[in-house]
């Protein structure tokens, strides 16, 4: 009888197990609407060597930039469909950055921020007063109008399985490309490519969450050094490496996410000379709703 028990228990966890392997997942992040309140923790570390070799110099010089911010974000107004709002409140507790050892804060650290679509650009405010770009440098660069891709891109069109690949279509990512690099290098879209890949799923408060793995391959072609535009090496590349811990049925606000990305580029110079940037760029972000 226990024999037969134990043929009857390993048949119905195999059952059990097959069945979960089958099952597949519509992948849908949540969409944020008017009313949303969020808190935000982000930090930012990159490392950073340049070399120039020329006939007259051989130069290395580095730096190492870390960054943090922390905000709670309400959404005043935004257009359904659309990625990002209209018109936001942030609350800064944390912007500050630090380098050569020396520690900065943001002007709109402690502050309430207004963030406005004004149409061709966005527009930013504390206590009414308009920030300058040379303010607020790293708001306007991140709220620039094609700076940022719909994360929906990133996401397969198809259901998946638990280990499941896909690619994103080259026509649909050569804005993500651009998102990713300066607009100082251009980049051979044919040979950048998108990559995705379901690493494991499991529920939470009835909400169903699933890790991702991203990785984005960007094939650099020339870069432009003080208005002169130079051919870079076959070999010249950024690639990020990322995973996403996030609700994958849309229904809660949440994700928490790592990613790396390292720039290595070489850059032909005049007279044989070469000049080659090496970063590394680590980003650590965790964006939660109040439970309501």
């Amino acid at each position: 009888m226990r024999t037969l028990l134990a043929s009857v228990l390993v048949i119905a966890l195999n059952a059990v197990s097959v069945g979960a392997a089958d099952e597949t997942y519509t992948i849908k992040r949540y969409q944020s609407k008017k009313g949303d309140k969020s808190t935000t923790e982000k930090s930012e570390g990159t490392k950073l060597v340049l070399f120039i070799d020329t006939a007259d110099m051989n130069d290395k010089d580095d730096a190492t930039i870390d960054s943090r911010e922390t905000y709670t974000e309400e959404i005043l107004e935004k257009k359904v469909g659309d990625s990002r709002a209209i018109k936001l409140l942030r609350k800064y507790t944390v912007a500050e950055k630090t380098a050569k050892g020396e520690t900065t804060k943001a002007v709109y650290a402690g502050k309430t921020v207004l963030i406005e679509d004004k149409g061709g650009a966005y527009q930013f405010s504390v206590d009414g007063k308009v920030l300058d770009e040379c303010d607020a440098p790293e708001l306007y660069k991140s709220f620039k109008k094609n700076n940022r891709p719909n994360p929906r891109e990133f996401m397969p069109r198809e259901a998946v399985r638990v280990g499941a690949e896909w690619k994103v279509p080259a026509a649909d990512s050569v804005k993500m490309f651009k998102s990713l690099t300066d607009d100082r290098m251009k980049i051979d879209a044919e040979k950048s490519t998108i990559e995705g890949k379901l690493v494991k799923t499991y529920t939470r408060d009835g909400a169903q969450f699933g890790v991702i793995e991203l990785t984005l391959t960007v094939a650099v072609t020339e870069i432009d050094l003080n208005g002169q535009s130079f051919k870079t090496t076959a070999d010249s590349k950024v690639v990020l490496k990322g995973t996403l811990d996030t609700c994958i049925d849309g229904t809660v606000d949440f994700e928490e996410s790592k990613a790396e990305t390292t720039i290595d580029i070489t850059a032909e110079l005049p007279d044989s000379g070469s000049l080659t940037l090496q970063s590394t760029i680590t980003n650590v972000v965790k964006v939660s709703a109040p439970k309501k």
